[in-house]
């Protein structure tokens, strides 16, 4: 490819950040960044690690140490992807309730078209070395990624995992530039989504308002016990994390919650007052 064409790859792959979640070894760090240069990738975020700063990082990140100071640490996985649009969690185990769950390259592609046609912003996070990311880590995500190993011996540290990932994402930036500039170009997409969004969809940060605010609404109409919930708080993540909502139905399905608990406990009357003075016929 053109030097043009590798500054448009790597302008796409800035929107895609790798999270790396209470990451224990510096080496794994190091040998992170040095996966993401390679292929093109400069976002990388650590949730609380468990020692930094470390020489091993500056070690192993050989060639690609000027991405150590654009490293963002966050105490909590939420801050990391507060800002984002599409989280992919990565997982090699089965979970108590099934999620949406993609092989790398089609999650890739996702993530790519995401970026490229609807200017979304993308976090890949990447569990601990020891046991990966647990149930609750899994249940923020959208979607769930894994990587298609030989399932005689399906090993990959967190490293060797984040440079498969990162190559995956890479190739389906280089499709899609390479599409941009012969549209009569091949381009291998394992799955396909053609929507156009009149209004910006909401952030991870605002979803983080939408699910306690649908789940107190249940508890106040008694369709939902807080002491005993069962999945049903997972259930609704998967639902409304696989629609992905834009702003105008987040706010309208807040406006009908409101109502709804408005209704219950006895203040529609005043509720419907306010809304005719906003918006008066």
């Amino acid at each position: 490819m053109s030097q043009v064409d590798n500054a448009t790859v790597s302008a796409h792959l800035s929107h895609v950040r790798i999270v790396m979640v209470n990451t224990t070894l510096p080496a794994n760090i190091g040998s992170a960044l040095r996966a993401m240069k390679t292929m093109g990738l400069s976002q990388l975020v650590l949730v609380a690690p468990k020692t930094y700063p470390h020489p091993d990082i500056d070690a192993l990140a050989a060639g690609a140490t000027d991405l150590i100071e654009k490293i963002q640490i966050v105490e909590t996985l939420e801050e990391a992807i507060k800002d984002c649009h599409l989280v992919f969690g990565t997982s090699a185990r089965s979970r108590t309730i099934p999620w949406p769950l993609l092989d790398a390259r089609p999650a890739a592609e996702k993530s790519l078209d995401a970026v490229v046609n609807h200017q979304q912003e993308i976090a890949i996070v990447f569990g601990r070395e020891d046991r990966g990311l647990t149930n609750e880590e899994l249940a923020l995500a959208n979607y769930h990624v894994t990587i298609p190993v030989n399932s005689d011996y399906g090993v990959l540290n967190v490293a060797q995992a984040i440079q498969v990932i990162c190559y995956e994402m890479r190739m389906a930036a280089m499709d899609l530039v390479g599409k941009e500039v012969d549209p009569n170009a091949t381009m291998h997409v394992t799955e396909t989504e053609d929507m156009q969004w009149d209004e910006p969809l909401v952030t991870h940060e605002q979803m983080e308002q939408f699910y306690p605010h649908i789940e107190k609404m249940l508890a106040d109409i008694e369709f939902l016990d807080p002491q005993n919930p069962r999945l049903l708080p997972l259930r609704l993540r998967r639902l409304f994390g696989r629609i992905q909502l834009d702003r105008m139905e987040y706010h309208l399905l807040r406006g009908i919650f409101s109502r709804v608990q408005a209704l219950n406990n006895g203040s529609w009357k005043k509720t419907e007052k306010i809304d005719q003075e906003k918006d008066p016929q």
